[in-house]
This record gives C-alpha cells, sequence and structure tokens, in this order.
C-alpha cells in the first residue's frame, strides 16, 4: 500500500519490506498538507468506474522498459493494481507518495515516488519542490526542487500515476533504509509550476 509529490536510469532495485500544444500556466502551491488541494470527496461519491492507470516515465519507454519486462515497473505497476482508489493521491489534485523502493547502485541513490493526477489536466515540463524525511524529522529533502521535462518524464495526464526517481545524497542511504522499512515519513509538495497540455480525445 502506497503512503502520502529527475528521472533516472534503470539499475538493480532494493526493496525494503515496508518521477503536442501546449499553454504555460504556473501555479505555486503550499498548503499544511503540501499539495494543491484538500481531499473532501466522500467513499460514496467515488465510483466502481474509477481508477488511476500507472504509466511509466517517457525515459523508460524510450529504453523499452515496460511491466512485462522491467522487474520494477512490474512492482509499481503491481501496487496501483492493488491499492484502493482513496488510497492513492488526493481527489481533485497531484499528489506525491513514497514506494518504499529505491536504486542504490554505484553511489546512486534514488528513492522512487509516485506522483498520481486525480484532475482532469494533463500537465508537463513540471517544476517541483519536495520535502521528504522521516517523521522525528530527519529529512532528504527539504523544498528541494527538481524538473521534470517533457522529454525524460513525459506529460501526467488525468487519472494517471508516474513513477518518480528523485535522486538523493548517497550519504543519505541509511536514512532512505529506515523510512523505507518503518514507513513513518513525512512528504509533501511544496511547490508546483508547469504546463498544461491540451490533448485531443
Amino acid at each position: 500500500m502506497l503512503l502520502l509529490a529527475a528521472c533516472g536510469g534503470e539499475p538493480d532495485v532494493e526493496e525494503t519490506p515496508t518521477e503536442n500544444e501546449s499553454s504555460e500556466n504556473t501555479e505555486e502551491v503550499a498548503n499544511e498538507t503540501g499539495n494543491r488541494a484538500t481531499n473532501n470527496v466522500s467513499e460514496d461519491d467515488v465510483t466502481e468506474e474509477q481508477e488511476i492507470v500507472f504509466v511509466p516515465q517517457e525515459s523508460d519507454i524510450e529504453a523499452g522498459l515496460t511491466v512485462d519486462n522491467d522487474d520494477t515497473l512490474a512492482q509499481l505497476n503491481e501496487m496501483i493494481e492493488i491499492t484502493e482508489y482513496s488510497e492513492i493521491g488526493l481527489e481533485d489534485d497531484v499528489a506525491i507518495q513514497y514506494t518504499g523502493l529505491f536504486f542504490d547502485v554505484e553511489d546512486n541513490l534514488q528513492p522512487i515516488f509516485m506522483l498520481t493526477n486525480k484532475t482532469d489536466q494533463s500537465y508537463t515540463n513540471i517544476d517541483i519542490a519536495v520535502s521528504f524525511g522521516s517523521a522525528d524529522g530527519e529529512m532528504l529533502f527539504e523544498e528541494e526542487g527538481f524538473h521534470l521535462s517533457e522529454e525524460d518524464f513525459g506529460v501526467l495526464r488525468p487519472y494517471t500515476a508516474m513513477p518518480l526517481y528523485l535522486r538523493a545524497d548517497p550519504s543519505q542511504l541509511e536514512l532512505v533504509e529506515a523510512i523505507s522499512t518503518t514507513r513513518d515519513e513525512v512528504i509533501s509538495i511544496d511547490y508546483f509550476d508547469f504546463e498544461t497540455v491540451d490533448e485531443e480525445l
């Protein structure tokens, strides 16, 4: 189950138990939850037809990686498939969640997050600032900025979830391992700047 926002290569994954025509639309966001909206939709308002679809990053797709031939993408896709709709992201919002997975190969430390879009708008060329750390206050990222380009990340379309590989200081491996084991974490989106994408259905 996911808990409650850069692109990398495809090294081995360490898993513990427990990233067409457009018009710019700039928006800064920061509230108490670190996301752009609050979830005030009751479970009764969620229909059986609603679902979140997992979509790999553009860089994964360009490398020929799919949920059928890559273990990491397969695990991430399974997380989305087995998790209740209401427990993924936030309604009418773009939200980030930590998956508990991370890359750690040759001093390349990348915790893997899921970025979920439960809005009717598509986003690309995203500038995002993220805070992420343990609940006791030891932080891996503090309002740290990342650019998610259309070329590498792709387009975050409505009701999809995409993997987000955020590079971290390799010296923080012990902290990442601890968070991945305890899942006692804090995470927020502190800034979200983007281009919108108008696509024909």
